[in-house]
C-alpha cells in the first residue's frame, strides 16, 4: 500500500501553475489574433519561461507516495520531471538559511537527485524525517 506525503500543498501548487501559464497563453493568443509579431514573440517568450521555471531546479517537488514498487515524486501538474525513484535511493534531510538576510531556518528532504519544496517548524521538519523513515521502512532486508 503506498504511503502519500504532502510537503506543500499540491493543488495550490498546480492552481499557480496553470494561472501562470494560462495567463500568459491568453495573452499571447491576444497577440496572434491582433497579429502583432513583437507581442508573439515576447508572450511565446514567456510562455518557455514559465514552463521552464516550473521545470527548474528552483521549484521542489511537494508531493511523495512510498510503496515496494518505488518512490514516486510528483512536482506538479505541468512539470515533465515526476518520477519514480527505487526504493533503496539514498535521501537526507537538510537545513537551508532562508530569507533576505538568511536568518531563516528552513528544511528540504533530497532523495537521489531530487530537491523538495523548503519548509519550516517542527512540524514540518518531522514531516520530511516520516518521508525518510517510510523510504527505509520499504526497503528489502
Amino acid at each position: 500500500m503506498e504511503q502519500k506525503f504532502i510537503i506543500k500543498s499540491l493543488f495550490i501548487q498546480n492552481s499557480i501553475m496553470l494561472i501562470a501559464l494560462g495567463l500568459v497563453v491568453v495573452l499571447l493568443v491576444s497577440a496572434i489574433r491582433k497579429k502583432n509579431i513583437r507581442q508573439v514573440i515576447a508572450w511565446g517568450l514567456w510562455v518557455l519561461i514559465v514552463l521552464w521555471f516550473f521545470n527548474s531546479r528552483f521549484f521542489g517537488f511537494s508531493a511523495v507516495g512510498v510503496n515496494p514498487d518505488g518512490i514516486h515524486i510528483d512536482y506538479g501538474i505541468l512539470s515533465v520531471r515526476n518520477t519514480v525513484l527505487p526504493v533503496d535511493s539514498p535521501w537526507k534531510v537538510e537545513k537551508y538559511m532562508g530569507g533576505i538576510r538568511r536568518i531563516r531556518t528552513l528544511y528540504y528532504i533530497q532523495i537521489g537527485e531530487h530537491q523538495s519544496m523548503k519548509v519550516r517548524g517542527r512540524t514540518d521538519y518531522e514531516l520530511l524525517t516520516a518521508i525518510g523513515a517510510a523510504i527505509d521502512g520499504e526497503r528489502p532486508g
